[in-house]
């Protein structure tokens, strides 16, 4: 086996290396080392000038594992005053059974990411070493910061668990419902331990769905993307006013927990029942706040931006569903209520969901745009229900094509020039951006023509109408003209733009279309369907027409430009001359365009390393598409932990299937649910049929089949085929 062993003695000045090659070569060297913990001390200390660097070379595991038992041993001899061990290694326990040494000093555990153990076959010790020096450099900030964190929580250093957030929250609230002499739920596997036995199902994690408004169109005005921050906090603490607003209606969860299947009264008054935690969370927060603010505690602000991650994670100690629910509930009213005060200042919502808003501005330049962004932010800043919650602007766009949050593509300003006071609309300021999962599902042949296409429907009339303005402005500069001359042609500017539009498509477009089909015609004549349509290892729904390549990038590509309201007849027009070169009549069921993916997101995914916690779109976020399921974040990238995404799945598969068999009737004719148990027709004579049927209950399970397959998820492979034989 291979190995490096890296000990850093900062007592004793000494950094030692063990490297275990069973071949000659011997990459690593103590000038090596040396350079490499330079490189990684942000700041210069001077205990760092007088370090030692030493390298040893062993053969074996076993003869390395010696060597470093032998030199823990020699320094505890050498200094037997307190000492406490800082160890960062992915096989913690594979570590402490080779080195029994260890078992003689107090440790504490540093997490580790999983690409520290990732190496290629040549050049590894290189790599090895400059990580293992980057690990040492970091281990003394990390160490002072651990001891600042077991200061402000009142915990021994040594009994916080790899997720410190979690752990920390636990603490603080567990002591909180004690000072109320209210009992606690402590539980190791997330269902909270209420007393007697629990035979409901224990999934939740399907329940809480996240809102999602998506309002699809062409916008061709500057628009801009809110990152949005602290909504869970905001929404627990101005609870109180909201249920003032609602007529307090916070508890009321009646419609929104579904029966069991020894369903009593007790089981809808879970919301009641945990309100007395809830304001106990919420003072919770309260003082985490007067921390975080009063003295700039880094640890109660990042119990605060992690708060919705600790209520939502089963593996808190604490973790209890209803109280997930409840605060969720709150939040979804403070989410509509800001969408509401953002239409009531004139900003036109495109996309919005608890972690973004996407608004057109309505304005043709940048500056505007900014400007009325901050002044925005300005003005909901004053609101108190909106008080903690905080909108940072991430992208600016010139112009916009939305279908959904993985279907879009824009003319997106540059981050760097946004910031800037003198930024010009330049093109070497902007990116056209092409995200379209959509096209995935298309032969490779035709995605960049797709994509080209798109590119040049969001150009084409962006640059004609930044030519407009520009010649706008140099008559304004040569002439005097009044103001209301300039807000007419600002009015006009937008029609003549799509007078533009439509003469392009008329001519540009279509000409440029039907060259394109028919070569798609000509490159796939005399193949079989299954090599003219998408990609073979995606099985796609099974209502989806799947036709020759040409019929597909026609419905594709006309679906996405029909976006455009003001140019939609004109390109339904264009469509209709497509379609006949494919001999395909414009209203004919497969000429009709359908998604070809289905979503599935799993919420709450957190990452082991760096905590990071998002929602996954299984199914149409392309990097998770035939790759290992990573962290997001740029400096993490660790593996998320197969066994919890699985049993994640498995989860919701098994609450999926126990809500279909538990469902309610409703009449056909009149809606009603069926009230009467054993009437086989309505009180308006209408008959009765499931409210979700089955070809629906189908279609979702072979979702969690495809996702099954895919990963190599046999546990829940097995369970999805055993439901679909079963149907």
């Amino acid at each position: 086996g291979r190995a490096v062993y890296v000990m850093y003695f900062p007592t004793s000045l000494r950094v030692h290396a063990v490297v275990v090659n069973p071949f000659r070569n011997k990459e690593l060297s103590p000038a090596f080392l040396e350079k490499q913990f330079r490189d990684a001390c942000q700041t210069a200390d001077p205990l760092h000038e007088n370090l030692t660097f030493h390298v040893d070379y062993h053969t074996s595991m076993d003869a390395g594992s010696k060597y470093v038992q032998r030199m823990l041993l020699e320094y505890r001899q050498q200094h037997p005053g307190p000492v406490i061990g800082i160890i960062e290694c992915p096989k913690l326990q594979a570590i402490r059974e080779s080195v029994r040494a260890l078992d003689d000093f107090p440790c504490v555990t540093i997490p580790c990411n999983a690409r520290d153990n990732n190496y290629q076959a040549l050049g590894w010790q290189a790599t090895a070493g400059r990580t293992s020096m980057q690990r040492c450099a970091a281990s003394t900030q990390w160490f002072n910061e651990r001891i600042s964190l077991a200061r402000y929580a009142h915990v021994p250093l040594g009994n916080f668990e790899l997720d410190w957030l979690l752990f920390t929250a636990d603490v603080f609230f567990s002591r909180a419902l004690h000072d109320q002499q209210q009992v606690l739920w402590i539980s190791d596997d997330g269902i909270p331990d209420l007393g007697g036995t629990y035979e409901g199902d224990t999934c939740f994690a399907d329940e809480v769905i996240q809102p999602a408004l998506t309002y699809p169109g062409a916008y061709r005005r500057v628009s801009v993307e809110l990152k949005i921050h602290h909504l869970a906090v905001n929404s627990l603490l101005k609870s109180s006013q909201v249920d003032e607003m609602e007529g307090g209606s916070i508890g009321n969860f009646e419609n929104d927990i579904p029966p069991g299947p020894n369903a009593t009264e007790t089981d809808y008054n879970d919301a009641s029942l945990c309100l007395p935690a809830f304001q106990v969370l919420k003072q919770l927060i309260q003082r985490c706040i007067s921390d975080a603010v009063s003295s700039g505690n880094v640890f109660a602000d990042a119990i605060l931006q992690h708060l919705y991650r600790w209520l939502c994670s089963p593996r808190s100690r604490l973790h209890d569903p209803a109280l997930h629910r409840l605060l969720h509930n709150v939040m979804k009213k403070v989410f509509a209520l800001l969408l509401a005060e953002f239409r009531k200042l004139g900003a036109n919502v495109i996309f919005a969901n608890f972690s973004k808003i996407i608004i057109d501005t309505g304005k043709v330049d940048l500056p505007s745009a900014r400007a009325y962004c901050d002044s925005l932010l300005k003005t909901l800043q004053t609101r108190d229900l909106f008080e903690w919650i905080e909108l940072e602007p991430l992208h600016y766009w010139h112009s916009l094509l939305f279908m959904d949050q993985y279907n879009y593509g824009g003319i997106q300003a540059k981050t760097q020039n946004v910031t800037s006071v003198d930024s010009s609309d330049g093109e070497d300021d902007i990116d056209i951006v092409s995200s379209w999962n959509i096209a995935e599902y298309l032969p490779k042949a035709t995605q960049d023509h797709f994509v080209l296409i798109v590119s040049e429907f969001l150009y084409v009339p962006w640059k004609y109408m930044k030519e407009q303005v520009a010649c706008r402005a140099a008559v304004r500069d040569d002439t005097s003209c009044t103001p209301s001359i300039t807000i007419m042609a600002a009015e006009n500017l937008e029609g003549q733009v799509v007078d533009y539009l439509r003469g392009q498509i008329g001519t540009y477009f279509a000409e440029k279309l039907l060259t394109i089909v028919s070569d798609i015609l000509l490159h796939f004549k005399g193949k079989g369907k299954s090599e003219s349509v998408g990609p073979s290892n995606r099985e796609l729904d099974p209502h989806l027409h799947k036709g020759d390549a040409a019929l597909e990038f026609i419905k594709h590509i006309c679906a996405v430009l029909a976006l455009d309201q003001n140019v939609q007849h004109d390109i339904l027009r264009m469509r209709k001359n497509l379609l006949k070169l494919v001999r395909v009549k414009e209203f004919a069921p497969e000429a009709q365009f359908q998604d070809p993916c289905a979503a599935f997101i799993l919420p709450n995914v957190i990452c082991s390393y760096c905590n990071d916690c998002r929602d996954l779109d299984l199914c149409r976020d392309s990097t998770l598409q035939g790759h290992e399921w990573r962290c997001a974040v740029p400096q993490c990238g660790q593996p998320y932990h197969r066994e919890e995404m699985e049993n994640a799945l498995l989860q919701i598969v098994r609450q999926r299937e126990r809500l279909y068999h538990l469902q309610d009737l409703v009449c056909v004719r009149c809606r009603q649910v069926k009230a009467a148990h054993v009437s086989e027709q309505c009180n308006c004579g209408g008959s009765f049929r499931c409210k979700e049927e089955a070809p629906q209950f189908l279609g979702k399970m072979r979702v969690f089949l495809n996702v099954a397959v895919s990963q190599k998820f046999e546990l829940l492979q097995d369970c999805v085929r055993w439901i679909l034989e079963v149907r």
